[in-house]
């Protein structure tokens, strides 16, 4: 089974040319899309989403929080997974923001996320009351992220993958990685929940040395860029992984695509 997650900057630029796409991607049998910036009320757009590969079955979560989704009227976040074959999807109730959606079959979970990116915007509670900023809701955030994974773990192999907003250290960032406290401390976070989890940032575990990046600043005269888009698998997965890659679709979005191969589960 081949998987893609690609965080698609706006899913409006690219789903005309879609089919086309998933070709260059090497016709995967699950497709991960982030960052689609469409509402839940945008009914074209949804429609489209879901026309836009013929024969597969789209399962996404949109933005339902009008406290904290305001930027560009709304149109920010969301997610979709594109998946051929016979699977079940699920949102958590937990994601209110569009980051978020699971799709199932026996023996193997994927979640598909578009972790948040950290600020020091005020976040609101569902009573409309400041709670905290974004950066404590980046980490509630990622504590959910891992709690739903080792909830899914009891019963099969998991892949979580997506844009999680987190470079894990200095090799992942060119020219320099963010010390600030608030992202030192959901980096710290992050790093632990993998390692207390058990789960594997598998294109860093192949390529223990190498720099890559997922990331890249279109605004900037140099390289900027940081590798934050990962594919992360329980423990028992790893092992099936044939191959995992960073592909290139630049300049569809200033996001790379990270692609993964598993061998058959043995039965």
């Amino acid at each position: 089974m081949k998987l893609v997650s690609w965080n698609a900057e706006d899913a409006r630029r690219v789903l005309m040319d879609l089919p086309a796409l998933v070709e260059r991607l090497g016709t995967p049998d699950v497709l991960c899309l982030q960052e689609l910036r469409i509402r839940a009320h945008d009914i074209a757009d949804v429609a489209a989403l879901g026309a836009a590969l013929p024969g597969w079955r789209c399962f996404h979560a949109l933005p339902r929080d009008a406290r904290n989704v305001t930027f560009r009227g709304g149109r920010m976040y969301g997610v979709a997974t594109f998946a051929r074959g016979r699977w079940r999807g699920e949102v958590p109730a937990w994601d209110l923001e569009g980051r978020v959606v699971v799709v199932r079959k026996p023996g193997l979970a994927i979640v598909n996320l578009y972790a948040v990116n950290g600020t020091a915007k005020p976040w609101y509670d569902e009573e409309g009351r400041i709670a905290g900023d974004r950066h404590a809701f980046k980490r509630r955030f990622q504590a959910q992220l891992f709690a739903l994974g080792q909830a899914l773990a009891r019963e099969g192999d998991v892949v979580m993958a997506g844009d999680w907003n987190v470079s894990r250290s200095a090799q992942d960032t060119h020219p320099r990685l963010r010390t600030e406290a608030p992202h030192a401390r959901a980096r710290e976070e992050l790093n632990a929940a993998l390692a207390a989890h058990g789960f594997v940032d598998i294109w860093r575990a192949r390529n223990p040395t190498q720099r890559a990046y997922t990331w890249f600043n279109r605004r900037a005269r140099g390289l900027d860029a940081a590798r934050v888009d990962y594919v992360l698998v329980s423990a028992g997965l790893a092992a099936r992984v044939r191959s995992v890659d960073i592909l290139n679709l630049l300049p569809h979005s200033d996001h790379a695509p990270v692609r993964i191969e598993l061998a058959p589960a043995r039965r």
